[in-house]
């Protein structure tokens, strides 16, 4: 199994992020060159303790330091982290149990499972063996949202996971993120919707793309998002403007931004980092 990597530091030297609508040079691009063979990634989080990242995929979790070069395997355990975010020092995660995961995670679903060593150790939590979350968000108060593939309720949790209160919304979501104002961005068929009550509502988000994946900072400070042309946007907490800073090579897998801009993507090219 290889996963590809390539850096377009040179690419982006030039560009200089701006959220105010000054003119800039034209966004940079991951490129065309990628691996014949890579796991799929379904979502990228910052590493416990600040260094690096890490990759949820089909195979388990890999590292990858802050410059955007994989690391190894986090632990033994092969588990499908179809849904993966990071709250505090916690890792909180779900999707399907591989061939080495422990058999107390759950079969066929790993419902909710948590973390306190960046994903070396597992215990289930919630929902175990019962559902799969694809999607998975933490808001700035640590508080958790949710949506298991088997209906289209949004699940809210403030204990790290372990009980979970349907907040009233009823849609579809293939991806959330939560910003500084607790505004809570889920995409949909039929495009971003936002909720500032909790996910007790959603309203269409005003002139944003139609984005997947989407990802929050981890200060929440930023959202960040690909759509369908391939075209990364960023915007900032509570704001309504999005700002193209970049291209993918055709299909994204997952992306994230870090507090300083940085801009950790992986797409058919591989895993690249974009410098803010």
């Amino acid at each position: 199994m290889r996963i590809h990597l390539r850096a377009t530091a040179s690419l982006v030297a030039l560009f200089t992020l701006s959220l105010t609508g000054c003119t800039a040079p034209a966004p940079p691009s991951t490129g065309t060159d990628h691996a014949d063979v890579k796991p799929h990634v379904h979502a990228i989080v910052p590493a416990p303790g600040g260094d690096g990242f890490l990759l949820g995929t089909h195979d388990g979790l890999y590292t990858a330091t802050a410059e955007g070069q994989l690391g190894a395997r986090v632990g033994r355990d092969d588990l499908d982290a179809m849904g993966l975010t990071a709250v505090g020092g916690e890792l909180i995660a779900s999707g399907h149990p591989g061939a080495r995961t422990p058999t107390e995670l759950g079969e066929g679903n790993l419902g909710i499972i948590r973390s306190p060593d960046g994903g070396v150790t597992w215990e289930p939590v919630a929902f175990t063996g019962e559902k799969d979350f694809h999607a998975l968000a933490a808001g700035p108060d640590g508080t958790l949202y949710g949506q298991a593939t088997d209906n289209n309720v949004l699940l809210t949790s403030t204990d790290l996971g372990t009980t979970w209160t349907p907040t009233g919304a009823g849609l579809l979501v293939f991806g959330l993120a939560v910003d500084a104002t607790g505004r809570i961005v889920a995409s949909t068929q039929q495009g971003p919707q936002a909720s500032t009550d909790g996910g007790r509502s959603f309203v269409p988000l005003p002139d944003a793309p139609t984005l997947y994946p989407i990802a929050s900072s981890p200060d929440n400070q930023r959202l960040i998002g690909v759509d369908n042309d391939g075209t990364i946007w960023i915007s900032t907490a509570g704001a309504t403007q999005w700002v193209n800073v970049g291209t993918v090579h055709r299909a994204a897998q997952a992306i994230t931004v870090t507090d300083t801009g940085d801009i950790l993507v992986v797409d058919d090219s591989g895993l690249t980092l974009l410098p803010g």
